[in-house]
């Protein structure tokens, strides 16, 4: 594929601009908990467009090499450690199997749940859609900007609005079950904690366990700063903050431990008894699960500028991580010791998806690259047409993502034969 000349870089954190503005707009004299049963506050969004189709040459990959896709999405990227992949790694040649053009930025990543993506975008709807074809299920449009990852049970989904709105729809028919006022813009991913709860960070600094049921509050916590995540296992959310929080809580709202890092924080990821986190100082830190106790700290600025670090993903040993100066690294998840560390040519403000071989990460160069996990080394790059605007997943042959431009896509990659690399 064509590498065209990098894009100019763009302001750190700048996919929240539009939530600033708003922000400072915005007073807020109490949090208000409001459910409102299906039929009222919302509907089905105007409008029936399907994807747009590629011209497809790749073949999807058979049916003896595919995982089977999870039926239910319980927190971002479905996986405390991050990792994003089912399925085998793929390579180039990739086609578009279909792209989805809506003119507002995707920064939502899609949750997957058997064949069906669901997802909004900045221009208020949430869909689903068929993950073979992109042809839309149905849609719900709202008021505002949707910028975070959906949660979905077997019977309904939730997302969170920056209207301040948490929305349960059901999963069939995208019929509005409740939704719950929270008084403040919310643009964090939502989890499902203990099918039970429903757990949400936002712009005050708080946090809101609702009934996944009803909508009611169950419990609430102010860490403090934009709250981002979460990560769950088990019993336990581990939430940080863009002031440096870095925090855990039990299913019935118990705070379990709570740190102070100072520098913004990215979102946890969670591997075994551990959490790691990086740091706008350049920092990546491994965290103790259960007492918040450091286990090591690895600093990765080359030089005195902030560096901030996408969410660590983990998988094979190794911590994987994109950074603002324009670089992926790969860390020991043992020792924190530097494996490898691959210069693109912007920044990589998303967690990159990792399978056994490869690592797919999407760029502000405006390319999504594919990299050889052991030694870094880029395999091959592709033209997104715009800045990064989700984190890329990737499930039985096909990488699915959305950017700053407005276009979802779906690349259909080829897959290697036994002894070749992808």
């Amino acid at each position: 594929m064509t590498r065209s000349a990098a894009a100019p870089g763009r302001i750190p954190g700048s996919r929240f601009a539009p939530l600033i503005g708003a922000l400072a707009a915005l007073v807020v004299t109490a949090v208000v908990i409001v459910a409102i049963r299906a039929g009222g506050g919302g509907g089905p969004a105007d409008g029936d467009e399907n994807a747009e189709m590629g011209a497809v040459t790749v073949e999807a990959i058979p049916d003896s090499v595919r995982d089977e896709i999870p039926n239910t999405w319980s927190q971002p990227r479905n996986d405390p450690s991050g990792t994003g992949v089912w399925g085998p790694d793929v390579g180039s040649p990739m086609d578009t199997l279909w792209r989805i053009h809506t003119g507002m930025e995707f920064f939502a990543a899609p949750a997957l749940c058997g064949g069906t993506l669901y997802f909004g975008g900045n221009d208020g709807v949430f869909m689903a859609v068929s993950a073979a074809d992109g042809s839309r299920l149905w849609a719900f449009g709202t008021s505002c900007g949707l910028n975070g990852e959906a949660a979905v049970s077997d019977s309904a989904v939730f997302f969170c609005g920056q209207d301040g709105y948490v929305y349960s729809l059901d999963r069939a028919s995208g019929s509005l079950r409740w939704k719950a006022g929270l008084g403040y813009h919310i643009f964090a991913s939502v989890g499902l904690l203990c099918d039970t709860i429903l757990v949400t960070g936002n712009s005050e600094g708080s946090i809101a366990a609702l009934s996944a049921a009803s909508g009611d509050l169950l419990w609430s916590a102010s860490p403090g700063g934009v709250i981002l995540g979460p990560a769950l296992a088990d019993t336990i959310a581990v939430f940080t903050s863009e002031d440096g929080i870095a925090c855990a809580y039990g299913a019935g709202g118990n705070e379990l431990w709570r740190r102070d890092f100072s520098a913004q924080a990215s979102a946890p990821s969670i591997g075994g008894s551990s959490v790691y986190i990086g740091f706008s100082d350049g920092v990546v830190r491994r965290i103790d699960l259960a007492s918040g106790t450091v286990v090591w700290e690895t600093d990765l600025v080359h030089q005195p500028v902030r560096t901030v670090i996408s969410r660590p993903v983990l998988s094979g040993g190794r911590v994987f991580a994109g950074t603002c100066d324009s670089r992926v690294v790969c860390l020991s998840e043992e020792d924190g010791s530097l494996q490898w560390d691959t210069p693109l040519e912007n920044w990589v403000q998303l967690p990159p998806a990792v399978g056994a071989a490869s690592l797919y990460v999407c760029s502000d160069d405006q390319r999504f690259h594919v990299l050889d996990v052991e030694t870094g080394e880029i395999r091959f790059s592709i033209e997104m047409g715009g800045y990064s605007g989700t984190a890329p997943i990737l499930a039985n042959g096909t990488v699915y993502f959305g950017t700053a431009s407005g276009d979802f896509f779906a690349f259909r990659g080829t897959l290697a034969d036994d002894g070749e690399e992808p």
